[in-house]
């Protein structure tokens, strides 16, 4: 594993789960924000994401690449968010975002604005990306689906801070309503933190479950 590559360390984890602790799934955290970005004519045209990651990922990931202070270079940080960015393309992951209009997904343009970002002090590290609609939509009062997850449930998401989910630019009637996915019960964490560290997948009665973990904003405006 290339240190730094989301390939491996979202998709697959091999290196990663081999210093981490026993529980298996989830193996990463993100606190997540996301922006619904409308346009001039009052159309969804992209959604803008952050995802901060957990303190044992950015432990793992910066090892060996920062300097005497703890700082990463631009050019290393740029070459974090083009590798990331390419592995979160790959159709398995597609940025683990999805927008659809009635149960129909909308198609992405190309990513752009990503950038990782690294604060030194805090050991804090952020992926930042825009996924621009390729046809901007009017939610009207049908509404607008945007969710985010990881059905493997190596990535766990957290949208519960303040703020976390907003809206740019939208008509004043326009309102994002945000539903977090249903809290495992203490069985099913068990079985899930039973699953081996080395196991890139789950079992399918597990699967069924965690394909479930939705965190969805339904955009409307009536």
């Amino acid at each position: 594993m290339r240190r730094g590559s989301l390939t491996a360390s979202v998709l697959a984890l091999p290196a990663l789960m081999a210093v981490a602790p026993a529980q298996a799934h989830p193996h990463m955290w993100i606190d997540g924000q996301a922006v619904l970005v409308f346009d001039g004519q009052g159309r969804l045209e992209a959604v803008r994401e952050r995802w901060k990651f957990d303190e044992m990922f950015v432990a793992y990931t910066t090892q060996g690449l920062a300097d005497k202070q703890g700082q990463l270079s631009p050019a290393t940080l740029d070459r974090m968010a083009q590798e990331w960015m390419g592995a979160l393309g790959e159709p398995i992951s597609h940025y683990f975002t999805r927008v659809a209009v009635d149960g129909k997904a909308l198609v992405y343009g190309a990513p752009r604005d990503a950038k990782v970002e690294w604060d030194a002090g805090r050991k804090a590290m952020v992926l930042a990306f825009t996924l621009p609609l390729r046809q901007a939509v009017t939610p009207g009062a049908q509404g607008v689906d945007v969710d985010i997850i990881d059905p493997t449930y190596f990535v766990a998401y957290d949208f519960s801070a303040p703020g976390a989910i907003s809206l740019e630019h939208a008509p004043a009637a326009c309102r994002a309503d945000y539903r977090p996915p249903k809290p495992l019960d203490a069985e099913l964490v068990q079985q899930l933190a039973a699953v081996p560290a080395d196991q890139p997948d789950l079992p399918e009665e597990l699967f069924a479950i965690t394909k479930g973990l939705t965190h969805r904003i339904r955009l409307t405006c009536p």
